[in-house]
């Protein structure tokens, strides 16, 4: 939705704060007054139809700084374009690379200047856009780029709130180094990229199965399933990734653990698939409702804890990400702005003011529904493909215990389940053992200690498959 500027209309309300003095712009005085978010439209109806001075894009910035710049979604591109200010470049440049227009969105991300609050974000758009147009070196420098210029910012922070924004923004940059990394096939690379990303970061969680899928690729199952053994701990309960289980039968399939990966395969069919279908099946009724996605992130804990699991898990997990949070903060803001309004200002004002605002709030509600529904379908799909995956793993297992039984071969399995000697691990690792026990320190540096049973005997005879 665009919000309707309401030109002509709110101009009309000039002469109503008489107090701050007639020749102040509206604008102006709702920003002394700190109604940022009245301010900001406001401000696009005084300037839309006149020539754009410095000051008017100077206040523009300012009044982006308290409101954010998801705001402008809201605005015409055409009546952005008029406001040449970093701000505007960033979301006319996230615009153009949604649209596949590449060349036009690397124009408008390079015109960020190099001071400004987005470019570490402006970066790392550019390295999307380099990705999208198959240029390798030139993502990656745009991903180092980012995390260099998000470090500085997070340095040079002058407030703790600041600088968390900016740390966040580096890991995000990091993460998707690594990523850059792992595409290119350069996965120690890519390990030490991800290493790099503290345990206390919100997107740690997630980049476990990411890792699992490095070590994976460079044959180290064992560290793959350790990786994997850390979503078991109580601290990530709403941490579930289907495509975790997957893997893991993957991995004990290639160490040839082959009851170890059917585990896993009946499991996922028996447990887990039912639970999706019905969860599939409640969650299409509403799919093209403007309010039950919205509704469900906001519904209290309490509640929730009644929903099915993996509701609720997506649910918290959703909240915790960035995006939700400045969506959310954005319509606190708005709220109390609307009270202030409501419990403070002349009813002609109240009614000129309070209709955007309420619009405003709306088009956030919105988004945040349209964002919701997009994340749960997305988990939703991606069901149908690793339940596929996992159909076909099955197969394969059952035809590989077939052929064993037609050449009168068997699998070696002579062996504990784990020796020390397996495990993997560089000189600046510690040497954890797990003994059923969930340690905060220690979660994400698991490894298993399991031999390949990948050897074979017919007759006594050791061979190699």
């Amino acid at each position: 939705m665009k919000a309707a500027l309401a030109i002509l209309t709110l101009a009309l309300t000039l002469p109503l704060l008489a107090d701050e003095g007639k020749k102040k712009p509206f604008s102006a005085a709702l920003f002394e007054k700190k109604y940022y978010f009245s301010a900001l439209n406001e401000f696009f109806v005084e300037t839309h139809n006149r020539e754009i001075i410095n000051d008017d894009l100077k206040l523009l910035e300012d009044l982006l700084y308290y409101t954010g710049i998801e705001l402008l979604e809201d605005y015409d591109s055409d009546l952005l374009r008029k406001y040449p200010t970093s701000s505007t470049r960033f979301i006319l440049g996230r615009q153009a690379l949604q649209q596949k227009k590449y060349k036009d969105a690397l124009d408008l991300f390079m015109k960020i200047h190099p001071d400004h609050r987005y470019y570490p974000e402006g970066k790392l758009l550019e390295a999307q856009v380099h990705d999208q147009q198959g240029k390798v070196s030139e993502r990656g420098e745009a991903y180092g780029a980012c995390v260099s210029a998000a470090e500085k910012s997070a340095k040079e922070a002058k407030t703790e709130k600041i600088q968390r924004y900016y740390v966040m923004v580096s890991e995000i940059c990091q993460v998707n180094k690594a990523r850059h990394l792992f595409k290119i096939e350069d996965y120690k690379a890519s390990l030490d990229a991800y290493d790099k990303i503290p345990k206390k970061s919100y997107k740690w969680p997630y980049l476990l199965l990411e890792k699992a899928w490095v070590y994976y690729q460079l044959g180290d199952y064992n560290r793959t399933l350790g990786l994997l053994t850390t979503y078991k701990s109580p601290l990530l309960s709403t941490y579930f990734f289907p495509e975790a289980e997957y893997l893991a039968a993957l991995s004990y399939f290639r160490l040839c653990l082959y009851e170890d990966s059917l585990t896993i395969i009946n499991q996922f069919y028996q447990v887990y698939r039912p639970r999706f279908q019905a969860l599939d099946s409640v969650l299409k009724k509403n799919r093209h409702s403007q309010s039950y996605f919205f509704n469900l992130m906001f519904r209290p804990e309490a509640d929730l804890k009644t929903q099915e699991d993996f509701v609720r898990q997506i649910v918290i997990r959703m909240k915790k990400q960035t995006r939700f949070s400045l969506d959310f903060n954005a319509i606190h803001k708005l709220t109390l702005e609307e009270k202030r309004i409501a419990q403070t200002e002349k009813p002609l004002i109240r009614s000129k003011l309070l209709p955007h605002l309420e619009e405003v709030k709306s088009n956030m509600m919105a988004k945040i529904n349209y964002n919701s529904k997009t994340d749960i379908f997305q988990f939703l799909d991606s069901i149908p493909f690793l339940s596929q995956e996992l159909f076909k793993l099955n197969l394969e297992i059952i035809s590989r215990k077939k052929d064993l039984v037609y050449m009168n071969k068997r699998l070696i399995a002579d062996r504990g389940r784990g020796d020390y000697d397996n495990v993997k691990r560089s000189r600046f690792e510690q040497f954890w053992t797990f003994e059923g026990a969930f340690w905060a320190d220690e979660l994400g540096d698991y490894s298993l200690g399991l031999k390949s049973n990948c050897q074979t005997l017919r007759n006594e005879l050791k061979e190699e498959e």
